[in-house]
């Protein structure tokens, strides 16, 4: 059943009240016709005209307020949308490419220690980027392959070696901020009226190519793909924080916080009075303040409405992370 909006409902609601007000209108006007008739007087004359210009500026207000309402297409303000980044904002530019291989050079796997050593750690990270920004027919293997004119088995093996080696960067570039940062990240989040918050927390979808051959259908999201659940927490600048993942794309954020150290281990994580910020599927807790949730048959109250809106202002920082 399609739910008819706040403003929707308020014009059906003065469209009915003044149709009652015109028919009931016209029947006191025949009615004081009839009396006028019988040339019969009334010592309540006066009360009576009184009380006709009170609901005739009742009246009034009605029309006034339904043209109002109809002359404007919301009812509160409208809120400037930042507008989101174009899509080669996402796109790994040259120098970081060769800065993140230069980074990795030095990783073991790297080096075999052989008479035929491996092709350079850039040609071997162009190929594992291509195949990781590619989806459906182009992250084909056999395409990638005839592509960089290797074989198959070596676009694979290209692969693994540079995932296994971002990974192996874990530990130094994904870490949870100290007392003194989570000091200036609630400063942060303090001048935009948030006291205590220090990040934001979302759930997030890592597409697959294809069905995974075990609990395939576990992996069936409802975006209509394959996916992976991951849960992601950052701060104001964009900075990835926290990451938990390997969750099949069935799984809810809601499971995926319960399962997560932020919840098992809260103590670790947050000080007295932190908080992270989370959209409205996420559930209360002391450490998560999420957005109001609608409740069924019943909308949300003007406070509320405006708390929704200025958090959305606030967790877009993570949306674009």
């Amino acid at each position: 059943m399609v739910r008819a909006s706040q403003r929707k409902h308020m014009i059906n609601t003065l469209g009915k009240s003044i149709r009652q007000d015109i028919i009931r209108q016209a029947i006191d006007t025949g009615d004081a016709g009839d009396e006028l008739s019988s040339d019969e007087d009334s010592d309540d004359e006066q009360d009576q005209e009184d009380e006709a210009e009170g609901l005739l500026a009742i009246f009034e207000d009605k029309v006034r307020a339904l043209m109002a309402i109809e002359a404007n297409r919301y009812l509160g303000p409208r809120a400037r949308v930042v507008k989101g980044p174009e899509d080669n904002a996402y796109y790994l530019d040259v120098e970081s490419f060769f800065n993140l291989c230069e980074r990795l050079a030095s990783n073991p796997i790297f080096h075999n220690n052989s008479t035929c050593p491996q092709r350079p750690v850039a040609e071997q990270m162009m190929v594992t980027l291509n195949r990781l920004g590619c989806h459906g027919n182009g992250v084909s293997v056999g395409m990638l392959a005839t592509k960089y004119r290797i074989a198959e088995g070596t676009v694979e093996l290209y692969t693994d070696r540079c995932l296994m080696a971002i990974l192996g960067l874990k530990s130094d570039l994904l870490c949870w901020p100290d007392s003194n940062a989570h000091r200036e990240v609630s400063e942060g989040f303090g001048e935009v009226g948030f006291d205590g918050c220090v990040g934001l927390i979302d759930g997030t979808l890592v597409v697959l190519s294809t069905c995974p051959g075990k609990d395939g259908a576990d992996y069936y999201n409802r975006k209509g793909s394959y996916g992976i659940t991951t849960l992601l927490a950052c701060e104001q600048q964009k900075n990835i924080r926290y990451a938990y993942t390997g969750w099949p794309g069935c799984s809810h954020d809601h499971r995926l916080t319960n399962n997560s150290g932020l919840s098992r281990r809260s103590l670790d994580f947050f000080g007295a009075g932190e908080y992270l910020l989370a959209d409205s599927v996420f559930t209360p807790t002391t450490t998560v303040v999420p957005a109001f949730k609608r409740a069924r048959n019943r909308g949300l109250s003007d406070e509320e409405h405006d708390f929704n809106r200025h958090l959305s202002g606030v967790r877009v920082a993570l949306r674009t992370a």
